[in-house]
């Protein structure tokens, strides 16, 4: 999500926190089918360093997990008809700034302490389907990465998010734009040290950026990046 223009970053983060994810959450815990919702903190104290690499996209990020696709487009739309939390939304976030999407999670290793949380997300290459580079990343590309233990150490989470194009999401223009954005991921580092040293490192060059890119195409990606998540529901 990104702030609305007359909010700067410090009001925007403590109405994302103490507003209007709570008042979200409230309203799909009424729905009774949210299994957990992840408040990504704002990155308003990220280090110049990590600005530097990867500089902020979006003010604030949120997850709201369920048992099914079903589930996620009948509550978004549901959200999407409440004028209530429509009307505090529109004080706080810029809908047509922001993006949505659906997508399975796919774990591929565990949370062991993260403190750096960096989501990246992007489309397939062209010559590849959908199922194609979807079952490379899930099956192939975690081995690839595990062959340069330098790199792949220093995740301390990495969970993919497998894009679904159907159902689509109803958001309307409330919170964000719903897209279809066939991968994301998620990845922890114990600090923003190893964030940094990751992405420069000559092997994760070499090795990994090059298998990367025989499934997801580069150019523009989005990004986010947050010292903090807070479980709110799960």
């Amino acid at each position: 999500m990104n702030r609305q223009s007359a909010l700067d970053e410090a009001q925007f983060s403590r109405r994302w926190q103490d507003e209007l994810v709570p008042a979200i959450r409230d309203a799909l815990q009424n729905l009774g089918t949210l299994r957990k919702l992840i408040l990504d903190v704002p990155p308003t104290a990220l280090s110049e360093k990590v600005r530097a690499v990867f500089p902020p996209q979006f003010d604030g990020m949120a997850e709201f997990w369920f048992d099914t696709a079903e589930d996620a487009a009948a509550a978004m739309k549901a959200l999407s008809q409440d004028t209530a939390l429509r009307s505090l939304a529109a004080s706080i976030v810029s809908a047509a700034d922001g993006v949505a999407w659906l997508a399975k999670v796919v774990p591929s290793k565990p949370d062991s302490g993260s403190v750096v949380k960096f989501l990246a997300a992007g489309d397939i290459v062209d010559t590849l389907t959908l199922e194609e580079a979807q079952s490379y990343w899930a099956n192939v590309h975690p081995v690839v990465a595990q062959t340069v233990p330098e790199t792949w150490n220093m995740l301390t989470r990495y969970t993919q998010f497998h894009g679904r194009p159907t159902p689509t999401l109803e958001m309307g223009d409330w919170l964000a734009q719903y897209r279809f954005v066939p991968m994301a991921a998620d990845m922890g580092f114990a600090d923003a040290e190893d964030f940094i040293a990751m992405y420069t490192h000559e092997d994760y060059l070499a090795v990994i950026r090059p298998d990367e890119e025989k499934f997801s195409r580069p150019g523009e990606m989005l990004s986010f990046v947050t010292g903090e998540e807070r479980l709110l529901v799960g």
